[in-house]
């Protein structure tokens, strides 16, 4: 059945995830570059600067990011086979982890390398965050039913 609470838990998961691809997770600020990281790309907001990252950077990011909606999207229909349910949000929750920890420790060590640029996390980083807890959420309620 759709109308079971960890449905409305992946939804947020799902809906989190399209939010994602919109908001910017990091600032990278020194005195010669400001940077911003979106999931999909890494803007030079630096007037008359090179660019300096391509996109096969950031793809890492933009490929978990959309693992994490397309896989949270399919286990909501999987509610008949609540074993392979747990499963896929046990992956996801994996996943997420993996986007934590490229947010907040490798692409600001890469920038760090690069340029002595500050890392300002913003609004989007912390949206894995929220997305762990709702995946986390929602696999307790599935084995609470189960």
């Amino acid at each position: 059945m759709l109308q079971r609470i960890q449905t409305l838990y992946l939804l947020v998961v799902v809906v989190t995830s399209i939010v994602m691809f919109f908001v910017p997770l990091v600032s990278f600020i020194s005195d010669l570059l400001y940077l911003k990281l979106y999931v999909y790309e890494f803007k030079n907001i630096t007037p008359d600067s090179e660019e300096q990252f391509s996109f096969t950077t950031v793809l890492p990011l933009a490929l978990i990011n959309a693992g994490v909606l397309i896989l949270s999207l399919f286990t909501i229909f999987r509610y008949k086979n609540r074993i392979s349910q747990v499963k896929f949000v046990r992956f996801n929750l994996l996943l997420s982890m993996l986007l934590i920890v490229g947010i907040f420790v490798l692409y600001p060590n890469i920038v760090l390398r690069t340029s002595e640029a500050a890392s300002d996390f913003e609004i989007g980083a912390y949206i894995p965050i929220i997305n762990l807890l709702f995946l986390f959420l929602a696999n307790r309620s599935i084995l609470k039913e189960e």
